[in-house]
């Protein structure tokens, strides 16, 4: 247990433990008991007493004290199922890559019989409120709330999206950024592009360093050279793709192709490009990754990496669904990969 989880929680968990292991089968201990053998204030028993008492899993008798609730360790199924989504994520649930997972959550749970409550803020993973109100969640990780993503794995199933955590025990579901971004890359060198740029999303998670490290292989394997001018560091905003085409035509020996970490910057990108009088794919050619809905209306239409939306909803929700009907899931994770869908914003180069 880590010292982010509250003192109850820690006495509550251990009860809880303790009637799962049969070494409370009825009676509670008293609380003053318990105080002293846990080491805590009495009223730190008391607030973990109560709330077990509002789980269903003791109950109180008038003069004769607390007992096991004939060993109902679960709380009432609500058929709801948590999505988190960071709200330090740009634009959130309404983002163009994020509204389309929700969607594909949601049309997979119905057809499941479940619900998709969606929650942001990550002061709002409560494990003791959210127990009552979902039976699993579903969390798009990144290293900063992995503290609160332990809390909550200790009081329901949990799948991860977009990196796993480095406990690797909790099961996720996530793209094959590496080689998604890799074989991009190839295929821009295999149209003679020898100076390739690639706008990187933030550096804060697995996604954007895979991405990142796939495309510096990919010059390496095909004997481009790796130039550190041709890297712009993005934020996955439709902004940060306009401000990165602007660098890259500043430059002296500017890229004749640039690979995006997201279509939004992709997106941002072609807009700059094209309001300095370049052409897309005659002078420059762009590559984006997610294939959100305006990629295939945008002029020219955009070149890019489809993320797998309905297989990650699939994937995710057969896991969850299968911890909710006590399958272990532990130690599972699904790689799915992205597809190239090539479209009208390359072509090859004329040398």
């Amino acid at each position: 247990m880590t010292d982010h989880i509250p003192k109850y929680i820690k006495v509550k968990n251990k009860i809880k433990e303790d009637i799962k292991a049969g070494k409370i089968i009825d009676k509670l201990p008293g609380e003053r008991v318990l105080a002293k053998e846990f080491g805590v204030a009495y009223m730190t028993v008391r607030k973990a007493v109560m709330e077990l008492q509002e789980e269903g899993i003791l109950h109180r008798t008038t003069t004769k004290g607390t007992f096991v609730s004939n060993g109902k360790m679960s709380p009432k199924v609500t058929n709801n199922i948590g999505f988190f989504l960071d709200d330090q994520i740009d634009e959130g649930i309404s983002s163009p890559y994020y509204s389309l997972i929700f969607k594909a959550l949601e049309k997979t749970a119905k057809k499941a019989g479940y619900n998709i409550l969606i929650f942001s803020d990550s002061d709002d993973m409560n494990p003791i409120h959210d127990q009552k109100k979902i039976d699993a969640s579903i969390i798009c990780c990144f290293p900063r709330i992995e503290y609160k993503i332990q809390e909550l794995k200790k009081f329901m199933p949990i799948v991860l999206l977009d990196n796993i955590a480095s406990d690797k025990s909790i099961a996720s579901v996530t793209i094959d950024n590496f080689n998604s971004v890799f074989e991009s890359t190839k295929y821009l060198a295999a149209q003679g592009h020898e100076r390739i740029g690639f706008i990187s999303g933030l550096m804060d998670s697995d996604i954007c360093k895979e991405r990142l490290h796939g495309y510096l292989s990919a010059l390496n394997n095909n004997n481009l050279h790796v130039d550190k001018s041709l890297v712009y560091k993005g934020d996955y905003s439709y902004g940060s793709g306009e401000k990165a085409a602007m660098y890259f035509l500043s430059l002296k020996n500017p890229p004749t192709a640039i690979l995006c970490a997201n279509d939004s910057m992709a997106i941002g990108a072609m807009k700059v490009i094209q309001e300095l009088g370049l052409s897309i794919p005659k002078d420059i050619s762009v590559i984006g990754f997610d294939d959100i809905e305006v990629a295939s209306r945008v002029f020219p239409t955009l070149t890019t990496n489809a993320a797998p939306v309905e297989d990650i909803a699939q994937k995710s929700l057969k896991l969850l669904i299968s911890a909710i009907n006590g399958h272990d899931i532990d130690y599972q994770h699904i790689i799915l990969p992205a597809k190239l869908v090539l479209r009208d914003s390359c072509s090859t180069i004329k040398k």
